[in-house]
């Protein structure tokens, strides 16, 4: 008699994988990072950006998360949002689940930079440099859409993973 190695795998594993990565993650969110980026928003950025409005002819405000600028003749605010909030954690939540390394080293460094070039596109702003209004709104446009390509893919692989593992139980 002949024995065999039999794996058996458990059923809908990507989908609790994935259940518990997002749990974790939001919660991690919630508790570390929100606090976290709301403190460095409102004790160390937000001031520094808003000592401009007093010297110059600009409109700044801030929310516990984002900075808005307002320059003269201009009809809408330019402003960044805080890198590493809700739109990085939870596409990274599923990079995790789904084991996705090389997606979640892109993910991790495009919100470094995000901590990088548009607050230095905000300071060229408000220091009367139009081109940089126009990389702030184009950043808001990337942002968005760095998002929801991450969501198709990982969903993607989720949706692609769990075919396969219920294709052999």
């Amino acid at each position: 008699m002949v024995s065999m190695d039999i794996i058996k795998r458990k059923k809908y594993q990507i989908v609790n994988r994935t259940i518990c990565s997002i749990v974790f993650f939001l919660t991690c969110y919630f508790v570390f990072i929100r606090p976290l980026r709301v403190y460095v928003n409102k004790n160390y950025i937000a001031p520094f950006y808003l000592s401009f409005d007093q010297d110059q002819n600009t409109s700044v405000s801030s929310t516990d998360r984002r900075i808005n600028i307002l320059l003269e003749g201009y009809s809408s605010p330019r402003g960044f949002g805080i890198p590493f909030g809700g739109y990085f954690w939870l596409p990274l939540s599923l990079f995790i689940a789904t084991r996705q390394k090389m997606a979640s080293k892109i993910l991790i460094l495009y919100h470094l930079l995000l901590g990088i070039i548009p607050p230095y596109l905000a300071f060229l702003f408000i220091n009367n440099i139009n081109w940089a209004g126009i990389g702030l709104k184009v950043n808001e446009t990337l942002f968005q859409g760095v998002f929801l390509i991450s969501l198709f893919v990982s969903l993607k692989t989720i949706f692609e993973i769990f075919k396969k593992d219920n294709k052999y139980s």
